[in-house]
């Protein structure tokens, strides 16, 4: 769990100044008078712990432990201008010359005050504990090979299993322009499995699951866990196998609940980062108060739910994290911060402000973002359509932030016929904008789900985690890429 002291005690701190000629007050103390100038900036540092293991073709092809690396990152704002600098090394030199270099870039400009009261942090979120301790690494290889042995017995045309295990423990320590201090261990493992089908033609298509977040490794290794991951993933493979290729044209689409979510995610939630909209390039720009979607349409990003993926006690600037309701009704409602874009705007943070790491500078980024749930049961949402297309399962896609236009590929899906799931097809493109969709949403389910174990965002060279969740939706009509209907 996260700790905030303005002086504190050495212990919770030892792990960041191991090595160092300096202390926490120090470190306070040094952080503060650099930054006494400074609108907003803050010092960022970090220790990630990674390990990873990969099965493939029933041979370990990686094999990675003990990984570890660490470094800080000094950022001092004045307006839109921002000095960074940052090291791989932890001493007083270091970080004096740091925010030297930061105060550099910057010159004259004038001061910008702009002062807020954020708080502390709430109950705890996840367990702050290094998640790859819990199991030893011969016990973590037992489980693969246990979960490759029930997988190879479900189906005799399985021809190969892939199993990844990932695993991250990422120590942040944050002090902030008035001296503040907090820390937090951010857990987190992933286990993905792929199963590869092939028919008697030699045709083959490969399923996919992965599961994990914030947890220990014990969870994802859980019998019960694994099995229905691997389950799934099986299941996948069989139906891409049998998939006929998917219609094309304008139709009404359902999709499903949970994953498909990233449509939301690509779609919409990057148009409603305060960079873009501050810089008047999202298709949101100045649509605060008005009305963007269906009355049946609200999107909330909440970084503060516990056990979920893209969850943090504070963001990378120090900002506890909270729920921050960005459409209501379909009325746009607020965008999404980070301190430099907040303080231009004449806003407030809102605890999204995120970076990759001690080498890059925050920026605002989604967390948990996710469709409030709806009334309407999911089966009475499939009868209502007559003709249209069930999206189970998405893949990837782009969006172009100005317009809101993405371009999305759809993994696996089925015909919707007289208010019944048809055949499996495959192929399926969705291609629109975000407005048009959430304009066009006239069914919002009951069975909200979040996914907690997929989700990489990438922005500007970044790549943060994150998660995305919806219940079943129903759009009214949008525009599939697929083969001629």
């Amino acid at each position: 769990m996260s700790e905030y002291t303005s002086r504190p005690h050495i212990s919770p701190f030892k792990k960041f100044f191991t090595g160092s000629d300096l202390t926490p007050n120090q470190a306070q103390d040094i952080v503060k008078e650099g930054l006494k100038d400074a609108d907003y900036g803050e010092l960022y540092q970090e220790i990630v712990q990674t390990e990873s293991l990969v099965k493939d073709k029933g041979e370990y092809s990686t094999v990675s432990l003990g990984n570890s690396k660490s470094g800080f990152g000094v950022r001092v704002g004045k307006g839109t201008r921002v000095g960074y600098s940052y090291s791989d090394v932890f001493n007083e030199a270091a970080l004096k010359q740091a925010i030297d270099d930061a105060q550099r870039v910057l010159g004259n400009d004038a001061k910008m005050p702009h002062k807020h009261n954020f708080g502390h942090a709430g109950a705890p979120l996840y367990d702050s504990k290094n998640p790859m301790t819990a199991m030893t690494l011969e016990e973590k290889i037992t489980k693969i090979d246990e979960i490759e042995a029930y997988i190879k017995v479900q189906d005799p045309n399985i021809t190969n299993v892939t199993i990844r295990y990932t695993a991250e423990a990422r120590d942040v320590h944050i002090i902030t322009s008035d001296g503040k201090s907090m820390i937090d261990t951010r857990p987190n493992v992933g286990l993905a499995i792929m199963v590869q089908v092939t028919d008697e033609h030699g045709n083959s298509e490969v399923g996919r699951e992965i599961i994990g977040g914030p947890v220990d490794c014990t969870d994802i290794f859980d019998e019960k866990n694994y099995k229905k991951a691997a389950d799934h993933a099986l299941t996948q493979a069989k139906l891409l196998l049998i998939a006929e290729e998917a219609p094309a044209g304008e139709m009404e689409v359902v999709l499903n609940q949970g994953w498909p979510s990233v449509l939301l995610h690509e779609a919409v939630g990057h148009g409603l980062e305060g960079d873009f909209n501050r810089r008047d390039i999202s298709v949101y720009s100045g649509e605060v108060g008005k009305k963007v979607a269906s009355d049946e349409v609200t999107v909330i990003d909440q970084g503060n739910m516990p056990g979920e993926r893209g969850s943090l006690h504070f963001d990378d600037e120090g900002i506890p994290t909270q729920k921050n309701v960005l459409i209501e009704n379909g009325v746009l409602k607020k965008y999404m911060q980070d301190r430099q874009n907040a303080m231009l705007m004449g806003t407030t943070p809102t605890g999204n402000g995120r970076r990759e790491s001690y080498k890059h500078t925050p920026m605002p980024r989604m967390t948990n973002t996710y469709f409030k749930p709806g009334q309407h049961n999911p089966a009475d949402i499939i009868k209502s359509v007559k003709d249209g297309l069930f999206i189970a399962d998405m893949g990837g896609g782009q969006v172009n932030i100005t317009s809101g236009k993405f371009n999305m590929n759809a993994t696996l899906c089925f015909r919707i016929k007289d208010g019944k799931l048809g055949k499996p097809v495959k192929g399926a493109t969705l291609v629109g904008d975000g407005l048009g969709v959430i304009q066009s949403i006239r069914m919002v389910g009951n069975d909200l789900l979040i996914e907690k174990g997929k989700g990489m965002c990438g922005k500007s060279g970044q790549k943060v985690r994150v998660a995305s969740g919806q219940p079943t939706i129903r759009v009214s009509n949008m525009t599939v890429g697929g083969s001629k209907r």
